[in-house]
């Protein structure tokens, strides 16, 4: 069965976590701040097969008919070792393959499937964990991020994602002109002919009134906060976020204002809002991110108790991403009543 990198990395993190039980709270530098708050006792997979910690030597599975399967952790812990050789031993960073070495474990342990049933769920591992500072157990969702391979998507684009901004001060010799360049950097090199020739760009809206409406919950700003960074990464080409909002940030006060904006924007894109769904607000995902690290550490980035521990890594994390310019038509200036618009799209993913 052939998965892709972070595919492995799921299941890896999955092998690991019954073979290390006790989670490593880090913070956004990946410096270790604690382990002893959660300990995983069961793991809850979509199709309802249970994988009970019963002592530090055995995991049971449990199948949703009740029939039960033992495995001794030491076997786990050979398999997530080799595992995690034959994923850094794959130097491609896209597309899947095979490692022929771990297809009885998924034969057997994952009775053929995959670790998380769906790419529509925004968790990847769930699990029932005891918190040492609650004193109880909880059902808790975690995504997994893995530096093995290449970065995440956490925003895809879509038509939901396009923003729409009018120019003024062109006309229609200048729209043809600007329409008519097909460069490498034709985006960056647009924006640079229009702005030379005095265009005045206004963002008027996201085209998607459900993806608006989403972004409202977490801010009534937001959509203009991302709308200038959207321009500012063509006009200075530059897409890492923390890059970006240093250029925009001028004094304390901007700087807490537009880091607090885009952590809880980065927060409910990762754990919760999609563009083309309505969103209630509400986090899928309630226990944060697992990291996997290029030498295969696995630490918990918290959001239980540390939320803006994780705001901090996404915003240091993150970049916008350049989808499809033809396919999404950005910087195509187009004409309604006698007015100029073009559309920017927005899509954001890990570096």
């Amino acid at each position: 069965m052939g998965f892709n990198k972070g595919e492995w990395s799921e299941l890896y993190t999955f092998l690991y976590l019954i073979d290390n039980p006790n989670l490593i709270i880090v913070d956004e530098n990946l410096q270790q701040k604690d382990t002893t708050t959660f300990k995983v006792l069961e793991f809850l997979l979509a199709n309802k097969t249970k994988y009970k910690l019963f002592d530090k030597d055995k995991v049971i599975k449990i199948l949703s008919n009740g029939i039960n399967k033992e495995y001794e952790i030491s076997y786990i812990n050979s398999q997530h070792k080799l595992l995690l050789q034959k994923i850094m031993a794959h130097k491609s960073a896209k597309g899947t393959f095979d490692i022929n070495e771990i297809q009885p474990l998924i034969n057997d342990l994952l009775d053929g499937n995959k670790l998380k049933g769906s790419s529509q769920v925004k968790g990847d591992l769930e699990a029932i964990v005891f918190d040492s500072i609650r004193n109880n157990n909880f059902n808790i969702s975690y995504n997994i991020k893995s530096n093995l391979g290449a970065g995440a998507t956490l925003l895809n684009a879509s038509s939901h994602t396009n923003f729409i901004y009018e120019v003024t001060n062109i006309n229609d010799s200048i729209m043809t002109q600007s329409n008519n360049i097909n460069t490498r950097t034709k985006l960056i090199d647009k924006c640079k002919f229009l702005k030379d020739n005095g265009a005045i760009f206004n963002f008027i809206k996201t085209e998607s009134t459900v993806f608006g409406n989403n972004l409202q919950l977490v801010d009534s700003n937001l959509d203009k906060i991302l709308a200038k960074m959207l321009i500012l990464s063509y006009e200075e080409n530059i897409k890492d976020i923390n890059v970006m909002l240093s250029s925009i940030i001028d004094d304390t006060t901007s700087e807490i204002y537009y880091k607090k904006k885009i952590g809880d924007f980065a927060n409910a894109v990762t754990f919760g809002m999609r563009a083309s769904e309505t969103w209630d607000g509400i986090n899928e995902v309630n226990g944060g991110i697992i990291i996997v690290t290029k030498t295969g550490e696995v630490y918990l980035l918290d959001l239980i108790y540390f939320k803006s521990i994780v705001d901090k890594y996404l915003i240091d994390n993150i970049k916008l991403d350049s989808p499809s310019s033809s396919r999404y038509k950005m910087f195509e200036i187009y004409k309604e009543n006698n007015k100029y618009y073009f559309k920017l799209n927005l899509q954001v993913r890990f570096k």
